[in-house]
């Protein structure tokens, strides 16, 4: 008779790590580091991917929400003072920091990383910063209090919050780049918007609104809705593949459903069943994978995006939110998973995983991780930056 046994996450990871450290000699060392904005620590923590361990911290003095990287540059939100840090990722220190003088709704870079468009929501405004110099080129006041910001190389799309106590829906403006001039304003007609991006070559914008259980797609050049698409779950996450052709939806109910959107034709591919209580989502494109993370049951299920068939799942434990999968010039080698509480990292050796191509899918348990270490407890963004060439 076979016995089973309940194990702690800490004995699990002492496991993994024991593990991991008989085969990590196969596999590659991946150069780079891994920044995740640490609410407990109110810092910045660095990992070093190439041994997969922590490797130090900066300290902000206030609460980063959110990190974004460029040029070398890892750009921290910080609502709680209302600023915006500037990292150098080489030196891992603070090189500059912009007061923003309000409160801070999200920010999106665009697509060159040249600009990082920041949304505020008192006074309700949209500010354009340089990314090189750090200044502040343009800042336009919007017709309404924003709640989520999108942006692509010429412009920036900001959903607007519909007026509190009121039946009004929320709208969608877009603002100029570099100028900040406001192009129009979309009345879409859906109640709550929770979510938005650019298709890749900027000509349409899809926003998800759970309410209604739509995507909606607009046009960036007029503001005119294109199409309205009833979908089986609340949207709430999006994530482009590598072609762009594709958008995977997750809802906010993390419903075990996944839409599949086509943007080029404004139509819903496909809806299919790929996991449990689906929350993030990133692309491995080399490979054409998905990974999507299942936090309710603490594993990430990997999908085939030709065939939309599973490929593998990988048993994390814990909290699995945010995945994140750094591009090469090759086949992508690991994938690594957030715990969205402890901050635990879960390593994925993507090649030790995958089922042979062609394999027919069969029960079988959760693989088991590459290596799990520990980063920043209560992360809130994390982003991969390489190392540099030279280097």
């Amino acid at each position: 008779m076979i016995e089973t046994h309940h194990f702690s996450r800490r004995a699990f990871i002492a496991g993994v790590a024991l593990l991991a450290g008989c085969s990590r000699k196969r596999a590659a060392r991946y150069r780079a580091w891994l920044f995740i904005a640490s609410a407990s620590e109110k810092a910045v923590v660095v990992s070093d991917l190439a041994s997969f361990q922590r490797s130090g911290s900066i300290p902000l003095g206030a609460t980063p929400d959110q990190v974004l990287s460029t040029r070398g540059s890892v750009f921290v939100v910080c609502r709680e003072n209302q600023t915006i840090v500037r990292i150098d990722a080489l030196r891992r220190e603070v090189n500059a920091t912009i007061p923003l003088g309000g409160r801070i709704a999200g920010a999106a870079l665009t697509n060159s990383g040249a600009i990082l468009a920041v949304a505020l929501s008192q006074p309700a405004s949209i500010v354009l910063i340089d990314t090189a110099s750090t200044k502040i080129v343009q800042r336009t006041n919007l017709p309404g209090i924003p709640q989520a910001i999108a942006a692509s190389d010429n412009q920036a799309a900001v959903i607007l919050t519909a007026n509190s106590g009121s039946r009004d829906s929320a709208r969608l403006t877009r603002v100029g780049i570099p100028k900040g001039e406001i192009l129009g304003v979309s009345d879409v007609n859906a109640g709550a918007l929770s979510s938005l991006d650019y298709r890749k070559d900027g000509q349409t914008i899809f926003v998800g609104a759970p309410d209604a259980r739509q995507l909606i797609s607009l046009s960036t050049d007029s503001g005119a809705v294109l199409a309205r698409l009833p979908v089986p779950i609340r949207p709430a996450r999006f994530c482009v593949d590598g072609t762009g052709g594709q958008v995977f939806v997750t809802g906010a109910d993390q419903d075990p459903q996944l839409v599949i959107f086509s943007p080029y034709q404004n139509q819903v591919d496909q809806t299919l069943y790929a996991g449990s209580a689906l929350y993030g989502m990133a692309v491995a494109p080399n490979r054409n994978l998905l990974f999507l993370s299942n936090p309710d049951t603490g594993d990430v299920t990997i999908v085939y995006i030709e065939t939309r068939r599973i490929a593998a799942s990988v048993r994390t434990g814990g909290n699995p939110r945010e995945i994140l999968i750094a591009l090469s010039d090759g086949l992508e080698e690991y994938a690594f998973v957030v715990d969205g509480s402890s901050g635990d990292v879960s390593v994925i050796h993507i090649p030790l995983v995958l089922h042979k191509p062609g394999d027919a899918i069969i029960a079988e348990p959760p693989k088991p991780v590459f290596a799990v270490f520990h980063a920043g407890a209560d992360p809130q963004s994390a982003v991969i930056v390489p190392y540099p060439a030279s280097s």
